[in-house]
Parts: structure tokens; sequence; C-alpha cells
């Protein structure tokens, strides 16, 4: 939670030979706050693996941007990587931007990246009344199977729960 009207997380991280890097990242805003998060992860060397995840939920006119470069050096052979950013809009006026970039100059390589922004999922929603969920609860469920996501690979359970608690928090507070 980086809170207020403006919040920028920056992050840059040097993978060496072998290193493994897994971000999990949940950005949530409401109101009018303008959230940013921007990573430089560079493989300088062989063999290491990247991982990040991004999920962001904004409602009235937030808007949540990610700007993800991935920099592969020409010796980082058999470099790993993966960025998967995602949005949800809970509001028309809500808006989000997703910049996920890679930069590769070995050839021996496995990178990805993807971003989709959209809405919640109405049919979703629909199949859950039909069900007998109430439509505040049904929306609940459905932003935190979504939120979950960015924390999926934390095997401590504990710790995943606790993250995972700490961002619909920030849910409940800000949305």
């Amino acid at each position: 939670n980086i809170g207020g009207a403006y919040g920028l997380l920056e992050l840059a991280v040097t993978l060496h030979e072998g290193a493994d890097f897994h971000l999990g990242a949940a950005q949530i805003g409401g109101g009018e706050q303008n959230l940013e998060i921007v990573t430089t992860v560079t493989h300088a060397e062989p063999g290491a693996t990247s991982r990040q995840v991004v999920r962001s939920v904004l409602g009235g006119t937030a808007t949540g941007t990610y700007l993800g470069k991935v920099a592969v050096a020409r010796d980082a052979q058999q470099t790993d990587s993966a960025q998967d950013v995602k949005a949800m809009l809970l509001d028309r006026s809500a808006t989000a931007n997703a910049k996920p970039e890679l930069e590769i100059f070995a050839d021996d390589v496995k990178c990805a990246h993807g971003a989709a922004i959209g809405a919640l999922d109405a049919m979703e929603a629909f199949y859950k009344a039909a069900r007998g969920i109430p439509p505040e609860a049904a929306k609940k469920l459905l932003v935190r199977a979504f939120i979950a996501d960015a924390f999926a690979a934390v095997a401590d359970e504990k710790l995943h729960d606790e993250l995972l608690e700490q961002a619909l928090a920030v849910l409940d507070e800000d949305i």
C-alpha cells in the first residue's frame, strides 16, 4: 500500500548468474488517486529467472500505471523472464496504463510479457447472482480472486494469506 493521492513505487534489480527474482504486486486505488509502479529488472549474467505479476484494481477516477522493463545483457544467455500485468476497472472513469518492455541482447533466452485491461466480468457476476450470491458479495469474490493472482507464487501459506488480506483491506478503504 503506497497510499495517498499519489503513490510511486520504483524498483531496480540486477540479477547475476542463477538468480531467481519474483515480484507480486497489487495496485489498488479509488477516488482521485494516481498510482504508479516502475520496475527495471536487469539480467546481467546467464541462467537467471524473473517473474513479475502485477494486478491493479481501480475505481472512481483513479489512475494506475505500470512501467516495467526487463533488460537482458549480451552475456545473459538462458535467461527466463516473464511480465504479466492485468488491470480491472471498477468504474468507467478509472484509467489503467500498462507498458511492459523487453530489451534483449542475448539470443538464447525465454522472455515474455503481456498486459490486459478490462472491467469486472458481467457474466461472472450474473452467474454468481443466479446462484443466490448478492451482487456486492459476488463483486468481492471476483476481485479477491483477481488480486490473489499477484501472490500465487508465495509458498508460505500464512504469508500469502496475510498479503492478500492487506490488499483486500486497502480495497475496502479505497474503493
